[in-house]
């Protein structure tokens, strides 16, 4: 059965409407304390955390290397490093595991952002804009 999200706003940008989930990161023995948002992107083709997040979950960007350079995104361009290891997600019931990339843009409004790489390998996504919503259909033979 499909689950039902309807699209939000952010405050400061009430007239655009985002396909936002909400979700919780775990690595090794870390959780974060609380869910964060996410944005569902399909436009994107790796998932992406903020510096910030990483970092409270465990990854220090100083341990990473060097970041590749050259990337772009809407946000502008960026510096990135991919994570060594796999996150696990967890979001609505369902769990999977996602290498994440860390952009270092300073424009960045998300704190994780889900790309072709994760949410679109573990579910079907039906995007129903004109409708106010979205469905999320897990994929049952993984999950």
């Amino acid at each position: 059965m499909p689950i039902k999200i309807w699209y939000e706003s952010l405050p400061k940008l009430p007239q655009i409407l985002w396909p936002i989930v909400e979700l919780n990161l775990h690595f090794k023995d870390v959780s974060l304390p609380q869910r964060i948002h996410a944005l569902v992107d399909s436009g994107a083709n790796r998932s992406v955390l903020h510096p910030l997040i990483a970092e409270a979950i465990g990854f220090d960007r100083r341990k990473l290397g060097k970041p590749k350079t050259g990337g772009f995104s809407a946000s502008g361009s960026y510096k990135a490093w991919i994570l060594p290891e796999l996150i696990d997600v967890y979001m609505y019931g369902y769990t999977f595991s996602v290498r994440f990339t860390v952009i270092d843009n300073k424009q960045l409004i998300w704190p994780c952002i889900l790309g072709e790489d994760s949410i679109f390998e573990f579910a079907r996504l039906d995007f129903q804009k004109y409708k106010g919503y979205f469905e999320i259909g897990f994929r049952r033979d993984i999950n």
